[in-house]
């Protein structure tokens, strides 16, 4: 009668141990691999991404008096100040701002795509925004950027009925390019490539069911070893000597 035998899905320490540094070259190999492609796209694939960007501060809405009634400024009135902000940073990217941008520079591109290039941030939560452009080209980025401080800064007068409106810093090209990170993408390249080099080592380790060494005998059976046949090539079949 035949008899069947599970073979156990915990590997020890030790064992895991000597399958990697068994195969440590196949995972050498797959982790450099992956770190060429990583290399070769950033270098020679990836279009280059430049920034630039302006910062613009913004006055309060005519009429806007303090929550306290006075001249002190309370937490409130902070709290207040800051919506304002997040209120600015989305009309910064609305339609009608970026569609003018659009047509002053003759870009072509849609809404959307513009949109997309554009970031708005507060400075530390102050009345003070940043717009950033990210954009192939360092020369248009830093027009759009400044471009779109012009259209957001008259459209906000008008909409929210702000005079005092400022720009701290004009944009102002910069040829270094911010993305793609060559190095930092290989770093992360090796230790994903590590990764599915030991993936790689351990599948195939627990797809083989051969059974290689004295000691994986207990794992398919539950009958000791008596003995082992040594191999040598000076031997024919049949046990004769060449």
């Amino acid at each position: 009668m035949d008899r069947q035998f599970e073979i156990p899905v915990e590997i020890d320490l030790m064992h895991l141990w000597k399958i990697i540094k068994t195969n440590v070259f196949l995972i050498l190999n797959i982790t450099l691999v992956v770190m060429i492609l990583a290399a070769g796209a950033s270098f020679f694939v990836l279009d280059k991404q430049y920034e630039s960007y302006t910062t613009l501060m913004l006055g309060k809405p005519t009429g806007y008096q303090t929550t306290s009634g006075n001249s002190n400024i309370t937490y409130s009135d902070i709290l207040l100040n800051q919506q304002l902000v997040a209120t600015y940073s989305e009309i910064a990217k609305s339609r009608v701002v970026t569609s003018t941008v659009i047509e002053n520079l003759k870009l072509d591109m849609t809404n959307t795509k513009l949109a997309s290039l554009i970031s708005v941030t507060t400075q530390n939560d102050t009345e003070i925004i940043r717009i950033t452009v990210k954009y192939g080209d360092p020369i248009k980025a830093a027009k759009i950027a400044n471009e779109m401080a012009i259209t957001f800064s008259n459209y906000t007068k008008v909409l929210m009925k702000i005079d005092n409106i400022n720009v701290v810093d004009v944009a102002a090209a910069d040829n270094k390019y911010v993305s793609p990170a060559p190095f930092r993408n290989i770093f992360l390249a090796g230790i994903i490539g590590m990764i599915l080099g030991l993936i790689t080592v351990l599948l195939r380790e627990s797809l083989d069911t051969r059974v290689k060494e004295p000691e994986d005998v207990n794992t398919v059976s539950s009958y000791p070893v008596l003995t082992m046949i040594p191999f040598s090539e000076m031997l024919e079949e049949g046990g004769e000597i060449k």
